[in-house]
């Protein structure tokens, strides 16, 4: 017998204990073959049955991750939802804690003039009330022409472009003061073209008046509010103010008189909205020169906190007769600002609050003569119509010295006060005064003043 390949290896056919020995070589059968097939084939089977259930966990993982992405994408969802639902809410909270929006930019005209030229021109259009002479330039400077007419009177300029709102204000830079004292420039607003009615502000170099004027038949008529003495320099810008029914007069951007036209004495309207100035002429003397002119549509400042500002800007005495513990009457003309709160009368400063706090309250009243023993109080009622009490009194004034026959000498033109107190929401406030002497109280620094320090 030969081994598969045919060959014979060497010691085949010697003894059986010899290791190539024939009886030692390995059997090939059929059966052996077939045992062999069976068990890879097994083996295979088991291979393909293990990858398979690898395969259906990695299926299952698979999918249990698909669910749970799925029911995190769903619960994201929900609480994005809940988010947004939740921040639409808080801004409709945080929108009604904020306050109102500032009001859009009023629409207007504004124009200047540094009257750089030699004539007028056809900007502006002359109305003369008197024989009295025409405008002229001079040194970038308008006044009356020295050389003509010169009849008492004055000769107004209104600029042919009318602002485009009721509220206006017009600046006027003071030129030569010639004879100022003796005779005025003027400023004018809410004219309508032909000057039929106006406001006026008449500047002197010693005092300035404001009020209402008509013409008619060639003539101005000029109906005094009030006024204020004080000192004009050449050089100085004085301002005439007109926001709802207040005015007034700013130098170098001072207040220095006010007046509230509650009767409507100056009618308004689309069709009263020229400006311009005036200057007059009067036995020899000049007005100021003007150097310089702006007009504008004038907004009022938007209201921030919550108070209140009143005073008198008339220079003309209110009579307060003598006596202890007295509200006011009449006194106060110009509302200088108001915010959140309402101005019941003016006239006695009552004022009455929309939201409960802790206010500071200024009183200042100035006399027209000496006065003694005065007290500023402030008095409340808890609404309109309740009853009034006095809330807080200042110290009384110092009587001062005496004269030979032992009565006190005035040593005072004013008294004032300041007081920190509580007020419910719709209480009502107003100042009180006290007072041996009857005397008369004056503008402009007889003033009222509030303001919210906080609130519960």
């Amino acid at each position: 017998m030969t081994s598969p390949d045919r060959k014979v290896p060497s010691g085949a056919y010697v003894g059986s204990s010899a290791p190539n020995n024939v009886a030692n070589l390995q059997s090939v059968t059929w059966a052996g073959v077939q045992q062999a097939t069976v068990a890879n084939l097994f083996a295979s089977y088991q291979g393909v049955n293990t990858a398979s259930q690898n395969m259906n966990g990695d299926n299952d993982t698979s999918a249990a991750a698909a669910t749970a992405a799925a029911m995190g994408s769903s619960t994201a969802q929900s609480t994005g939802s809940a988010a947004q639902n939740t921040a639409a809410a808080n801004t409709a909270s945080i929108a009604s804690l904020l306050p109102p929006p500032a009001p859009s930019t009023t629409p207007g005209n504004t124009f200047t003039d540094s009257f750089a030229r030699t004539t007028l021109g056809p900007n502006y259009t002359s109305v003369k009330s008197g024989p009295v002479a025409d405008l002229i330039i001079s040194g970038n400077q308008v006044r009356l022409d020295p050389n003509g007419n010169t009849g008492t009177g004055s000769t107004i300029a209104l600029n042919t472009s009318a602002l485009q709102t009721d509220d206006q204000s017009v600046s006027l830079v003071m030129g030569a003061a010639n004879n100022a004292a003796n005779v005025a420039t003027g400023i004018i607003l809410r004219a309508d073209p032909q000057l039929t009615t106006f406001a006026y502000a008449w500047i002197y170099s010693t005092v300035i008046y404001i009020g209402s004027g008509t013409r008619s038949g060639g003539s101005n008529t000029y109906n005094d509010w009030t006024s204020l003495a004080t000192t004009v320099n050449t050089g100085d810008t004085v301002t005439f103010t007109a926001v709802g029914s207040n005015y007034q007069v700013l130098v170098n951007n001072s207040p220095v008189l006010g007046f509230s036209d509650a009767a409507g004495s100056v009618p308004i309207g689309s069709s009263r909205r020229a400006v311009g100035f005036g200057c007059s002429y009067s036995s020899g003397k000049f007005s100021f020169s003007v150097a310089g002119l702006t007009a504008a549509d004038q907004q009022a400042a938007a209201p921030t906190g919550i108070g209140w500002s009143l005073f008198r800007g008339s220079t003309t005495g209110v009579a307060r007769g003598a006596g202890s513990m007295t509200r006011l009457t009449g006194v106060f003309d110009t509302v200088r600002q108001a915010a959140n709160v309402s101005i019941v009368n003016l006239g006695a400063g009552q004022v009455q609050v929309n939201r409960a706090g802790w206010y500071l309250i200024s009183v200042a009243y100035n006399f027209s003569g000496l006065d003694y023993a005065m007290r500023t109080e402030l008095w409340g009622a808890p609404s309109l119509g309740g009853s009034w009490g006095m809330l807080r009194a200042g110290a009384v004034g110092d009587g001062g010295s005496s004269d030979q026959d032992g009565n006190p000498v005035g040593n005072a033109y004013a008294t004032s006060g300041s007081f920190v107190v509580y007020l419910s929401k719709g209480a009502v406030v107003a100042p009180g005064l006290s007072t041996q002497t009857s005397n008369s109280l004056v503008g402009p620094y007889t003033c009222f003043d509030g303001a919210l320090l906080n609130w519960l």
